[in-house]
């Protein structure tokens, strides 16, 4: 059977370390719809390397209207996906709770939950249907050495997608489709801040909840590098 992998946030660094590992496995018919937006050119070298097996797309989730026509898309040109990893979200900026900035938070929102939302209702009816598919969220990941207090935005929306996650996996469960989390400690940063996670410290944790391995794990959050 071929896959279809549906990746948002795939020009995030754990986006491009998973695709990294997952092109050298995949065989004719197999798929990779990879959403970034504004950044598709981090892609470059991956598409090169196997050419034909990545599909880009630039969508700002930010924007509602940009989300339907992309899934609009998807849904003419290609078969439903057999795999869908949601690693979009936004760069978290800590800040203290009085200054909360409720317009990057509705961003924020936009593109990690309200997007998931429209993901799922779009491709898991259609999962179930065929038997069988795999959902994985990210939950976001702290920063290092930032105060819990200073990132109140960012778990508001993390506990929402986490309780999506949960209720998406009651709503399928004995369906074939699981719906399961990671939640990753405080990455390496591109700018080379520190933290004790880098994006290929996840991968294996991913790819263990996306394979058949783990098709009785249903509504779970998998740590990595947390306490």
């Amino acid at each position: 059977m071929s896959k279809t992998y549906l990746i948002t946030g795939a020009t995030s660094p754990l986006g491009l370390a998973l695709m990294d590992r997952l092109l050298p496995t995949l065989t004719e018919g197999d798929l990779i719809l990879a959403q970034g937006s504004g950044d598709l050119a981090r892609l470059a070298s991956l598409c090169q390397a196997r050419p034909g097996f990545i599909r880009p797309y630039d969508v700002d989730f930010t924007q509602p209207l940009a989300v339907r026509a992309f899934l609009s898309d998807l849904t003419d040109t290609y078969p439903v996906p057999t795999h869908l990893i949601h690693l979009a979200g936004l760069r978290p900026l800590p800040a203290p709770y009085a200054c909360f900035d409720e317009e990057r938070f509705a961003e924020d929102r936009a593109v990690q939950l309200d997007s998931a939302l429209l993901l799922c209702k779009a491709f898991l009816p259609r999962m179930a249907e065929a038997g069988t598919g795999r959902v994985l969220f990210q939950l976001g990941s702290s920063l290092p050495e930032v105060p819990a207090g200073q990132m109140a935005a960012a778990a508001v929306v993390k506990d929402a997608l986490g309780g999506l996650a949960r209720s998406l996996a009651d709503a399928y469960a004995g369906s074939g489709v699981t719906v399961n989390c990671i939640l990753p400690g405080p990455f390496l940063t591109e700018s080379g801040e520190p933290g004790p996670v880098s994006p290929a410290d996840v991968v294996p944790a991913v790819l263990f909840l996306l394979s058949e391995d783990a098709a009785k794990i249903n509504g779970a959050t998998l740590p990595v590098g947390t306490l």
